[in-house]
């Protein structure tokens, strides 16, 4: 499999969202519709696993 390239920065926030939106705007409805489903169904699950792998890595990282 090939690797893809770096241009040497990573996307930040707003190129996280821009190409979100883009993705978005070009599925058709009918798997929108599918997407918001799957985010109402799944999202509040992986919003905790989110805060808790946070959690840990603050209390694992050295203090500054």
């Amino acid at each position: 499999m090939p690797r893809i390239r770096s241009l040497g920065r990573r996307a930040g926030p707003l190129g996280v969202a821009l190409t979100a939106w883009d993705l978005w705007r070009r599925l058709p409805p009918k798997q929108r519709k599918q997407l918001v489903n799957l985010a109402r169904k799944h999202g509040p699950t992986v919003a905790a696993r989110v805060m808790k792998a946070r959690a840990n890595y603050r209390n694992r990282r050295p203090n500054r």
